[in-house]
């Protein structure tokens, strides 16, 4: 694990960045990181305008995680700071695909922020789902109620990569990302800890 500063970058990251390049990813993964990157700017322009400190950026096998102090945002502005990453890449599918006809880039920001708006506890989705079920109701129903979705959702997501996987070839990168938000869910209890995730 590396770190410097702010920045963490744990050792799955390079690991996984290595595999997609064997696989032959190589022409596409410099612009998903890129399209990752500014998924992430808009969650830490969010939590710069809400006032909210940023203490950690640390990147992972399984995406990015940003920890900041939310502890002083009401529920409904830390919705916004957490629908904000999913928001920049729908906002930029959009623009790639009506202004600069770039419809393979569109589709990979349409790709990156949907999937994140699934309501798994590790996404950005999930983390929404349960900052609203909190305001709403409290803290404890939210982590019932959200641990549920999130396993059913996973569940559903795994079970269609490996259909996918195995019936059309699709490829195990698939099937690795949807049991990447599987496999945090068959943890014991869920954190309460508030942070933004995906």
């Amino acid at each position: 694990m590396w770190r410097w500063g702010n920045l963490e970058i744990g050792w799955g990251f390079p690991i996984l960045a290595a595999l997609a390049m064997l696989a032959g990813a190589g022409e596409v993964l410099p612009l998903t990181l890129a399209f990752a990157l500014c998924h992430e700017l808009g969650h830490l322009a969010a939590l710069n305008l809400a006032g909210a400190k940023v203490e950690l950026l640390r990147l992972t096998a399984f995406g990015a995680e940003i920890r900041a102090d939310t502890r002083r945002l009401s529920y409904p502005r830390e919705i916004l700071c957490t629908l904000a990453g999913p928001a920049v890449n729908l906002l930029l599918a959009l623009a790639l695909a009506r202004l600069g006809g770039r419809y393979v880039a569109a589709g990979a920001n349409l790709l990156l922020g949907c999937f994140n708006l699934l309501p798994v506890p590790a996404l950005d989705g999930g983390r929404a789902l349960h900052l609203l079920v909190s305001w709403v109701l409290d803290p404890m129903a939210a982590d019932r109620i959200c641990r549920r979705v999130g396993l059913g959702c996973a569940l559903l997501l795994t079970a269609g990569a490996l259909f996918l996987t195995v019936r059309y070839q699709a490829g195990l990168f698939l099937l690795l990302g949807a049991s990447g938000t599987l496999i945090p869910q068959l943890s014991l209890p869920v954190k309460r800890e508030r942070r933004l995730s995906h």
